[in-house]
């Protein structure tokens, strides 16, 4: 399942002396499932257990690409445009005998689903929060002698952002015993 969500902001105005570059946001969220089987909690837990990492239920991965315009002019160089896209991959499991299983099974998987996503939209909040930072420090980058010098601020923002992004995930998984503070687990009884 793909979906589209198309966020444009147009940022203009100045800071100090310079204007502040235009930027747009978009961002694409992509949700993708995995099959656990079974119509007994073992056999259900023991379907998560034969995964490649039986530790992580579901997961969120994002990135961000920046493509932007300069233009050389009056002995400088400066940004003039800057799209930045958010792209976001969900991956959740999918029980496949859920419609078969016993009604306590059912609602179980179900308070554990939606634990689960509650989890992972906290990481898809984290993503779009770095990127409003991301977006507020480029247009703050000012005109330089040369274009070589714009794009090297530009790229050692895009640096900033997968480091600060790496940081952000990985204390929200510490945070929230990843998920399991959440109720991202089965426990059946």
């Amino acid at each position: 399942m793909r979906f589209l969500c198309t966020i444009v902001w147009l940022l203009v105005g100045s800071v100090g002396a310079f204007a502040q570059t235009p930027v747009s946001r978009s961002e694409t969220l992509d949700i993708h499932h995995y099959e656990v089987t079974g119509l007994s909690p073992a056999h259900l837990i023991e379907s998560f257990r034969n995964r490649p990492d039986p530790t992580v239920m579901a997961t969120t991965r994002g990135g961000v690409d920046i493509r932007y315009d300069f233009a050389f002019g009056n002995d400088e160089c400066r940004l003039m445009q800057i799209d930045l896209t958010l792209d976001i991959d969900i991956t959740y499991p999918r029980w496949r005998e859920e419609a078969q299983g016993s009604a306590s099974m059912q609602v179980e998987w179900q308070r554990f689903k939606t634990a689960l996503e509650t989890h992972e939209q906290g990481h898809v909040d984290r993503f779009r929060r770095a990127v409003t930072s991301l977006s507020d420090r480029l247009v703050t980058i000012r005109p330089a002698a040369s274009c070589q010098t714009v794009r090297a601020a530009v790229e050692a923002e895009r640096q900033r952002f997968h480091q600060d992004i790496s940081i952000i995930q990985a204390d929200y998984e510490r945070e929230t015993d990843n998920g399991a503070a959440q109720g991202a687990r089965l426990r059946f009884r």
